[in-house]
């Protein structure tokens, strides 16, 4: 009987933390603020921070040049990472060509020790743009990208996000990830819906430049190797009016194609690794949603050994299924990506197994990312930083 009542309560909560994300999807506004095609567009950087990207850069720097997007209204900042390849001579390159384009390096004396932050904050810092926009070296915007995210940019919106799946799996392992991806966007959106946003994909993430000047850059995340995106959505949803907004145009979405030496555990343990650091609500419902996940994974394995009564363990698993397929549906509303959500229905019935083995790298284990190492959400090891900039 108080293992019956346990799964039950398992299903009370479950469903619970279901029913409201699935409120917030419905809430969402799936229809842009303003025309796509207002006469005064806003003023846009993008910003790209590049650490060893001479094989992915060159289809992103095509794609930014060919955004249909007034060219007096746009310029793009790619921030060298301290790259060991011909990063910035690619760059350069195409910066000779175009004049929108604007290569710079990472100024090592910001006193950010985050150096993907410090990176970005050297291109905020030096940009003009009303709005920065942010996006990864392995990402390939649509043509009209910029012109939909422009269409979430009203006088009171300070944030807009959007959504970026993981494209071209190389792994099973990676074809999972792609699933999660669209698991993480419906989170996202779901947050927005409600009022109460907590997680965005950086890829796809545009900001108010004066938002980073006001608030001091990164502020005391900065010293986290992952949350740039996160981390500061929340500060600016704490503490200031902005009102944030999901960019449902599919034509906002970012695509970033995988390579096939990513690895997958090591990405998605970083990402994970700076959820203690979120704010004080999020920690205590990310705990509440990570131990409901890992308690499932127990379970079942106890239901095999007959310790706990197969068939409630399985009835668990069924209210669970029956509660993620409502979610990842009433997501499609927003999303419109049928494909990824069935492999989201997958990448959620591993996630309570998955849990047991990023939770513990997350927490106490060293991550590789980009040649540098990270504990604890912290890079502790890198090579030294140089001081050029063009």
């Amino acid at each position: 009987m108080e293992r019956e009542t346990l799964l039950n309560g398992y299903k009370a909560v479950y469903g619970s933390l279901v029913a409201f994300a699935t409120v917030g999807l419905l809430r969402l506004r799936k229809r842009p603020m303003v025309s796509v095609d207002q006469p005064d567009l806003p003023r846009i950087s993008v910003i790209v921070a590049a650490r060893n990207e001479e094989k992915q850069l060159p289809a992103l720097m095509d794609a930014l040049a060919a955004q249909e997007y007034a060219k007096d209204r746009v310029d793009f900042w790619i921030v060298d990472d301290h790259s060991s390849d011909n990063t910035l001579s690619l760059a350069l390159t195409v910066a000779r060509q175009d004049r929108r384009f604007h290569v710079i390096s990472s100024n090592p004396t910001l006193p950010i020790e985050s150096p993907k932050k410090r990176a970005l904050y050297t291109a905020i810092r030096r940009c003009e743009g009303e709005w920065v926009v942010f996006t990864d070296a392995d990402c390939i915007p649509g043509p009209r990208w910029l012109r939909s995210l422009a269409a979430y940019m009203t006088d009171k919106t300070g944030i807009v996000l959007g959504y970026a799946p993981l494209i071209k799996p190389n792994s099973p392992m990676q074809w999972l990830a792609e699933g999660e991806s669209y698991s993480a966007a419906t989170l996202c959106a779901a947050g927005v819906g409600l009022g109460f946003p907590f997680n965005a994909f950086g890829r796809n993430f545009a900001a108010r430049r004066r938002l980073y000047l006001d608030m001091g850059g990164f502020g005391a995340d900065g010293r986290y190797a992952s949350g740039d995106d996160d981390l500061f959505l929340q500060r600016v949803a704490a503490r200031t009016d902005w009102k944030v907004a999901f960019a449902s145009n599919p034509e906002a979405k970012v695509e970033s194609v995988m390579r096939p030496d990513d690895d997958i555990i090591q990405n998605k343990s970083r990402h994970l690794s700076v959820g203690p650091r979120y704010a004080p609500g999020w920690v205590i419902i990310g705990f509440i949603g990570s131990a409901l996940y890992l308690g499932l994974g127990v379970i079942t394995l106890l239901s095999f050994f007959r310790v706990i009564p197969f068939r409630a363990v399985l009835d668990a698993w069924l209210f669970k299924t029956a509660a993620d397929t409502v979610l990842a549906g009433t997501a499609l509303r927003v999303l419109r990506d049928p494909k990824r959500m069935l492999q989201a229905l997958v990448a959620m019935t591993t996630a309570p197994f998955m849990m047991w083995v990023l939770w513990p790298k997350a927490l106490f284990g060293k991550l590789q990312w980009k040649g540098r190492t990270i504990r604890r959400a912290q890079t502790i090891e890198m090579e030294p930083a140089t001081a050029d900039e063009f």
